[in-house]
């Protein structure tokens, strides 16, 4: 209804009808008792026409306030109703009290953040986070369900492997009985000294059976060995050996002072385990600084993230029989070629290797420093090193009190005060491990077809956007960007989940080697990460089959694979508020739309664009271009280099921009396909009417939609591993910094030229 008037004005017009003010008809009223009959009719005629020319004034102005919405293109409807309530709850986190064109991040997410309360158990709180609670609910709930007769036996074991998983008082039960075997499978662990009849000899220390001891359990030590797709042949497999992770969550983390407080809590973590296990308190705390310095120096020889992003500098191939020349092993007992000839001549991979196998070396500077390093250690040093790794790994398995120790290091390395509720690490555990088994039970559940539709859709109109800016990319020639289209046409695509995991026979076969006991928990996890180290080698003289794909459907995130030039959606993160089939097509392709220009983009970041249509690692590009390239890149680099997080004014720490540099240039490419495919459809298809009590037109509800997938808060401890660790910017600056380079928000947005969010130098690639 249009708004009221106070009629105090003469000769008013609304459309043909008059307004009258009462006050312009002039009526002399006289005493009651002296009126004639006649003057009491005149007076009720008149009264009476005075109400109907307001009525119909007032239905007027309604009418015409009704034409006028039609032409703003509200839409009233029943359906956009339920719509406009059913994503409110993604609508309306707006901070009116900040300009879009001041910090879009906190004009979208600020309210939001003020009302959502990092729970004790989490590090972290953001949109993806939301999503995964509820697949992990969902997940749950399938998985505690009876099992009927004709359940894939598949499906039983991942339901088995969740119940003992559940079960505490059998852990409590068992507590380290388990790990007491593995121990004295390896040989013994220093730092306890005898245990169970076992005791670590100096005499028989030996570093290539230790290795092949810890590779058997997934436990890959000073150097991580792999079969993959060849880099540069991507039709065969080939064995990779490349340098380790660490026992915190990054080098970065062992390079702050000795004394840091997270250095010493990872000390005490290892201490107080061995303790638990029955350690003198003197020597393992002695042992355990050892350890930590041996770490430390480990630590120091690796090759930084930041050297890591030449994809041809780390494929350095030769002959087993090569390693041991080019890598000495100074007087370590260790042998490079009975190291990866035990590795996959053992009983669960059986691969025979010739001594001129070829093999990818992806960190050469760090296998000339390794055992130069290692040897400045005694073999008690390195021993203690290697059996703390695995019982790090495997503490969690076990019973509370090794759990509590666990969650006392969480608390100074992320800030968590208390773990996660037990049935979460049981499903998150169910789900990491037997993915294709509940990813079955999910998309049964959850998923809906008409999303794969919708996805494949949308593709189809993010690659015909991305067409578009290699032909506006001016910094590269013809012959280039002809090769770059073939490469984007040929891009694979992979939606929701695998056909494969409905075929109950194949589902089966894939976990057909892995035995789960509803009883043994850490039986059962031993036998699940040896299954998993044995099929990181199997497949070694087998064909690729790049049809194939072994992502959990119940996966909430997206992936690009340069070596099978192939893009990811899994089920689980085809819902709000990335996409919903019901809501505006502006929230959809500022949801999932971006996410998939996102991974488009991957296939020519700074590493995907080395490699070729199919998976090929060469240089398709002139030496001329790549020099432009990397001069728009460095834009980004520099850009993202700046930006430090609120939580962190005070640590010196800005986001990395070089290790982020890939998600950077994927999110700001992502987003302008997916604006242009967005603009395409409402040139195809008309524009979408307003949503009823939304004030944004749908240009501004595309970037709104965009932003708060990325509305997040962090605890300070958590603030500082993204930093230190991450590949991707924190959802703060992925919001800033990638609209502060679109042109297109800022008109959405009528933003001022050098406003924050409209600087006045704004960075592209694509």
């Amino acid at each position: 209804m249009s708004e009221k008037k106070s009629y105090e004005y003469d000769n008013a017009k609304n459309g043909d009808t008059k307004i009258v003010h009462s006050g312009d008809v002039e009526i002399q009223f006289q005493d009651k008792s002296k009126r004639t009959a006649l003057e009491k009719i005149l007076i009720a005629v008149v009264l009476m026409c005075v109400v109907v020319i307001i009525v119909l004034a007032i239905v007027a102005a309604i009418r015409k306030n009704d034409k006028e919405s039609e032409t703003i293109g509200v839409c009233t409807s029943t359906e956009c109703t339920v719509a406009a309530r059913k994503h409110s709850t993604y609508l309306v986190f707006d901070n009116e009290s900040v300009d879009p064109c001041d910090n879009f991040y906190d004009f979208t997410c600020g309210t939001w953040i003020k009302k959502t309360i990092i729970s004790e158990d989490r590090s972290s709180i953001d949109m993806f986070g939301v999503v995964r609670d509820e697949v992990e609910i969902t997940i749950k709930y399938l998985l505690e369900e009876d099992s009927p007769d004709n359940e894939p036996e598949a499906v039983t074991k991942a339901k088995d492997l969740y119940k003992s998983c559940m079960n505490l008082d059998l852990i409590e039960q068992h507590g380290a009985a388990v790990l007491k075997d593995l121990m004295a499978e390896l040989g013994g662990w220093p730092m306890i000294g005898s245990f169970d009849g076992v005791e670590w000899s100096p005499d028989n220390f030996n570093l290539t059976n230790l290795l092949l001891g810890l590779l058997k359990y997934n436990n890959r030590i000073l150097m991580d060995m792999y079969a993959y797709t060849d880099s540069k042949n991507s039709s065969t497999r080939i064995l990779f050996i490349d340098q380790a992770d660490f026992g915190m969550p990054g080098r970065k983390y062992y390079l702050k002072e000795r004394n840091d407080t997270m250095v010493m809590a990872y000390e005490t973590l290892g201490r107080s385990i061995a303790i638990e296990l029955g350690a003198d308190p003197d020597i393992a705390a002695f042992d355990m600084e050892r350890v930590v310095d041996l770490e430390i120096d480990i630590a120091k020889i690796t090759v930084p993230e930041e050297d890591r992003r030449d994809n041809e500098a780390l494929y350095n191939k030769m002959p087993l029989h090569d390693l041991p020349k080019n890598f000495t092993t100074a007087n370590l007992p260790f042998d490079w070629i009975d190291y990866v000839q035990g590795a996959l001549g053992s009983e669960m991979v059986q691969i025979d290797i010739p001594i001129d196998e070829p093999i990818i070396v992806r960190a050469p500077l760090y296998f000339e420093r390794l055992f130069s390093t290692l040897s400045k250690y005694d073999n008690r040093t390195i021993a203690n090193f290697m059996i703390w790794r695995i019982m790090q790994n495997r503490a969690n398995n076990l019973s509370q009190r090794f759990k509590d120790l666990i969650q006392n290091y969480n608390q100074i390395l992320y800030g968590t005060s208390t773990p996660r509720a037990r049935w979460r690490d049981c499903t998150s555990y169910v789900n990491t491990n037997f993915g294709l088994a509940t990813g079955r039970l999910f998309v049964k559940e959850s998923f809906h077809e008409s999303a794969k539709n919708d996805t494949l859709q949308l593709i189809g109109n993010l690659l015909e956007s991305f067409h578009e800016l290699l032909e506006h990319a001016d910094w590269m020639d013809d012959a280039t960007r002809i090769v770059a289209r073939e490469k984007a046409d040929f891009i694979q695509k992979k939606i929701g989940y695998q056909d494969d995991i409905m075929d109950d026979e194949i589902l089966n076969e894939i976990y057909q080697n892995i035995t789960i006991n509803a009883d043994t928990y850490l039986a059962n996890v031993l036998n699940v990460i040896s299954s998993i180290s044995a099929d990181s080698f199997l497949f070694l003289r087998e064909p690729v089959n790049k049809n194939v794909w072994s992502t959990a459907p119940a996966t909430v995130n997206a992936y690009y694979n340069s070596v099978y030039n192939r893009i990811m959606f899994p089920a689980g993160i085809l819902q709000p508020p990335f996409y919903s089939k019901d809501r505006p097509k502006s929230l959809n392709y500022g949801g999932i739309g971006v996410v998939i220009g996102h991974e488009i983009t991957h296939g020519f970041d700074d590493r995907g664009r080395q490699y070729d249509k199919d998976g090929n690692l060469v240089q398709w590009w002139s030496d001329e271009v790549i020099t432009r390239f990397d001069k728009q890149t460095q834009c980004l680099v520099n850009q993202y280099s700046n930006f430090t997080l609120p939580e962190l004014v005070d640590e010196g720490l800005n986001v990395n921009g070089i290790n982020t540099l890939g998600e950077n240039i994927a999110d700001n490419g992502g987003l302008k396909q997916s604006f242009r495919a967005y603009k395409r459809w409402v040139a195809e298809n008309g524009e979408e009417k307003q949503l009823p009590g939304l004030k944004y037109n749908h240009d501004q509800l595309f970037f709104i939609g965009f932003a708060q997938v990325w509305c997040g808060s962090m605890r300070r401890e958590s603030a500082i591993n993204r930093i230190l660790t991450g590949v991707h910017s924190p959802g703060r600056f992925r919001v800033i910094g990638t609209l502060q380079n679109s042109k297109d928000f800022s008109e959405a947005f009528s933003c001022k030229q050098g406003s924050y969010m409209n600087p006045y130098k704004k960075c592209y690639v694509w």
